[in-house]
This record gives C-alpha cells, structure tokens and sequence, in this order.
C-alpha cells in the first residue's frame, strides 16, 4: 500500500509540466522555522519536524531525468523556499523606495535560491558517483554551502536548517559541540536517509537496508535528545545580576521633527522606572536614541544625568561619527553604536562591526568606488574593528548589534575577551509582525547554547527576553509593545566545547566535501580520458 501512494504520487508530480508543484513544496521549507512551533502556538507544535523532510523534494526534482527539467524545478523550489524565509524584508517601508525594496525582496530571494539550485545540482552529482558515500557528503557539502552564505561582500546566513530546533531544546543541546553546523547536518542527514527510503518504495527495491540506515539515523537522533535532556537538568552556577531590558517601542518607520524629543521623553521614564526596581543594569534596544550620542553635548549631559540620578550604568544605542582620515572618500566615518554609561564616568561605545549590505553600506564599494555614489536608501555606516568589552560591578558585557549575532563564529570568537555575558540590542521593528523578528530571535536562543552563555535580548519593538546558557527563554516580551521586563542574568564565561574549539565541525564538513568532490571529478576525467592502444604494454 505506502509502496503504491508514494509511486502514485512521484508519478503525479513527475508527469506533465507541474511547475506549481516546485513552488508549492518549497514553501514548507519556512514552516519548519520559527515562529511555527508549540511556542508560538499548540498547532505547530511539531512544525519543526518538518526540518528532516523539507529538502526531500529537492532531492527528487535534482533526480529528474532531464536535465533542463531538473534546473527549471529544482530553482523554482529553491527560489519558493527562499521566498518563504525571507519575505518579511518586503515590509520595510522606506519612504520613496518600496519599489526598490520589492525588487530587493525578489533579487535576494533569486540569490538564494541560486544558492540552493547550487545545492540541488550537487545533489544529484553525488548520488549519481560517490554510491552510498553520497549519504555522508551531501550533508558535508550543504553545511559547507551554508558557510560560503556567511562570508564575502554580501554574507546573509539567515534561516540554517539548524536554527529551527532551537524550540527542542534537549535536541539542540548539541549545537555546544558543533556549533549551528551540526544541528543542520543532522538535518540533512535525515532527509537524505528518507529520500533514500521513498526512492527504494518508487523503484520496487529492497527496502531492509534502508530501514536499517534509517532506524540508525532516528535512534542516533533519540541519543542526542537524551543526552540533551540530562544536560539541560544540571544547573549553571555563578553570580547573578538583576538586569532590566526596555523594550521602548518607538516608531522608527515614521520619524519626524519631533520624534527625537519623544524618543527621550520615553527612555527616560522607562529608565527612572526600571532603576526604581534596584537591577544592576538597565538595557535599551539599538537606535533607541537615534542621535549622535556622545557627540552632542547636550544629548550626552542628559543621558549622563539619567544615570548619575539613578546610580545604575546604561546600554543602549545611538550613532557615532569619527572624523575620518586625509584622503578617505568621507570627511567623517559614520557608525550605528552600543553606548555604555556609567554614573560619573565617561561615556563608552562599541561600534557595529557586521554591517547589513544594502541597508548599512554598499557591498563591493572598496572595490569599485564609484558605488559610493549610488543611493539605495543606505546608511553609509563605517564597520567598527574593536571588539569591546564593556564592564560594571562583576559583569562584563560583550555588545552585538542586531546581524551580527547571526554569526557563529564572529560571536564565538568575541567570547574569547573574556566576556561572561551577551547583551543583543536590535530594532527589528521594520519588518511588521512576520517571521522576521522570530526568526532573528531563534539565532540568538543557538547562541546561547553554542557557547553556553547567558544572553540579554532588547528590542526596539521585540522580541525581547532573557536566555540562559542551556537556551531556555524568560520573560519575553510580545511584539509591538512598549514595556520593561526584568531577569536575574547569570555570568559565566563561555565554556562549551564549541567555544573553546570553534567551528572544528564546520571544517570536517568542508574537508569531507572538498575531498568527496574531488575524487568524484577525478574519478570522471580518467573515465573521459582514452589512451592510445598500448600505452600501458610493457609497464
């Protein structure tokens, strides 16, 4: 019986030109990630598990039998589930340029899902000449793909497979080892076995063995659960301090003369009202006073007697100029910034080192400088190259703003200034009430686990919460709410096996990949290559 539905329904999506069905499959890919699960709501509680059969679809339109088939479906698939990840940018409502945005949506959706045609390809390379090794590879060779997403001019590793088990905690326990990238290559691990599975089915095949590498695969998965179960129940130990996150909520899509003054009014009364419940620090989200902070006298003397009253040091964002050296393309380098005040100190920043392209500079400007020219809507920021570490009373803070936390290894290796908690601010308040901001939250819970680090989350418009070092949320807040929320952090250096050893996984994958592939490509040049009748007599 499943024999005859599985073969009926390949049949069906095989037959005829049913370009809508790529299209349709793909979009589950997103269904898979946050906020489609029990936290969210009772009905996607096991959305999640959609991760271990989401790219099965991909793996039989990569198999089509034309190859002119297997591009048109394998991209429409791909550009569907790209789409579907990352359709909330479409929601930022730039005045005078959602034209361009809307653009900006289909392109990098069309960028991504060259990305995966990339991967399907490769797909169907290995399954047709590495025999069962393809089963090893393939997941090596995705997770590796995943990486190249995070380097270069245009780096946007948003939405790994890996990231939607970040609600099964006890599974995702293992990302303290290898990282995101081990999370993701079980996932494709898993949807290898059972496209290998289905594939026996449609072909009439002995199914014994690959129920034996199935059952393998789930057992290994119920392991890692376990194992991530008894981690959770021991508890961390350290200090704690009591930190309030203000999640101020002002409009950013509709500022206006005013709106500085009200930006103010608000922070301060949320500040003197949160000081009033005795926290070691109070935290406020980025661009929380969109002004030049430091700078400006007046801005800076008002903040500081916020602090100097109340007694309490202050995090939160604003912008920073530094006037920029002789014959630089600027008169001065502009900066999104993390501001630390403390009561009768001097101010402290840190300036945003990962810089949205498109929204926070012009990639490939250092190259063609003539770039610097074009306006997109653009901030023109500068990247900041200091790591700092911000210090009060016992905690030492290490600042991400917004993107940057979506990268594995550039947190990890901040950890290293002996920092002993994260503090994220972020205003994600530009993309509606989509997946966006819940997806963007979901890589900070990995974060935490990867480094075994408690986190401070503050968003302008949310999500914001607390998150332990095992990756358990509290007090969170809704979106688009104007509230204070109030945690007991605790401070622990970052000391799991991925923090100390960084993306050693990562680079495994890459080497079975790299040497996977070139064996395979060396494999078929010899078979190409004929030598003449009797060059190897006599040898």
């Amino acid at each position: 019986m499943l024999q005859i539905i599985i073969k009926n329904v390949a049949d069906y999506c095989r037959d005829k030109n049913r370009w809508w069905i790529p299209l349709i499959t793909g979009l589950f890919f997103s269904l898979s990630l946050p906020p489609f699960n029990h936290e969210y709501h009772w009905f996607f509680s096991l959305f999640p598990l959609l991760t271990f059969v989401v790219l099965v679809p991909l793996m039989f339109f990569a198999l089509e039998k034309s190859l002119k088939k297997a591009l048109l479906f394998t991209f429409l698939y791909s550009f569907s589930a790209a789409l579907g990840q990352l359709y909330w940018i479409g929601f930022v409502t730039a005045e005078g340029l959602w034209h361009l945005i809307l653009i900006g949506v289909v392109l990098i959706s069309i960028y991504i899902g060259a990305i995966f045609l990339a991967a399907g390809l490769l797909f169907r390379v290995t399954y047709k000449s590495a025999g069962r090794f393809y089963m090893l590879l393939f997941p090596a060779i995705w997770v590796s793909i995943d990486f190249f997403r995070s380097i270069g001019e245009i780096p946007f590793p948003w939405s790994f497979l890996g990231y939607s088990f970040a609600p099964i905690l006890p599974f995702a326990q293992v990302a303290s080892i290898t990282g995101v990238w081990g999370l993701t290559f079980i996932a494709v691990g898993m949807n290898v076995l059972i496209f290998d599975l289905l594939l026996c089915y449609y072909r009439n095949e002995s199914q014994m063995q690959k129920w034996i590498h199935f059952s393998i695969g789930f057992i290994c998965i119920l392991a890692i659960s376990l194992w991530g179960y008894t981690r959770i129940r021991k508890p961390l130990t350290g200090e704690t301090k009591k930190v309030a996150v203000l999640q101020t909520n002002i409009d950013q899509l509709h500022w206006g003369n005013n709106s500085l003054d009200t930006a103010f009014t608000i922070t301060e009364k949320m500040v003197k009202e949160a000081a009033a419940q005795n926290v070691d620090l109070i935290v406020g989200p980025e661009s929380a006073l969109l002004c030049f902070l430091e700078r400006k006298t007046e801005h800076r003397t008002r903040v500081q007697g916020w602090v100097d009253s109340i007694n309490t040091p202050l995090m939160l964002g604003g912008l920073h100029w530094d006037r920029a050296p002789e014959g630089a393309a600027y008169e001065y380098y502009i900066y999104n910034s993390a501001f630390f005040i403390k009561p009768s100190q001097p101010v402290a920043h840190y300036n945003k080192q990962k810089l949205v392209p498109f929204s926070e500079r012009m990639p490939f400007e250092n190259f063609i400088p003539i770039l610097s020219r074009v306006n997109l809507g653009e901030a023109d920021f500068m990247s900041g190259s200091d790591p700092v570490v911000f210090e009060t009373d016992g905690m030492r803070v290490a600042p991400f703003i917004c993107y940057e936390v979506i990268f594995p290894s550039f947190v990890q290796d901040r950890l290293k200034k002996n920092a002993n908690v994260i503090v994220t601010i972020t205003n994600d308040g530009w993309f509606g009430k989509t997946s966006g901001p819940y997806q963007h939250a979901a890589m900070a819970r990995i974060r935490a686990i990867e480094n075994r680090i408690s986190i401070v989350r503050c968003a302008n418009s949310g999500i914001s919460m607390f998150i332990d070092g095992h990756g358990r949320v509290s007090n969170t807040t809704g979106l688009y709410t104007r509230m204070a929320i109030y945690g007991d952090v605790l401070l622990r250096n970052a000391d799991s096996f991925y923090a100390k050893y960084g993306d050693w996984f990562l680079i495994l994958c890459m080497l079975i990949a790299s040497s996977g592939l070139a064996i395979i490509i060396t494999i078929s040049i010899f078979k190409k290559v004929k030598l003449p009748k009797g060059t190897l007599k006599g040898i």
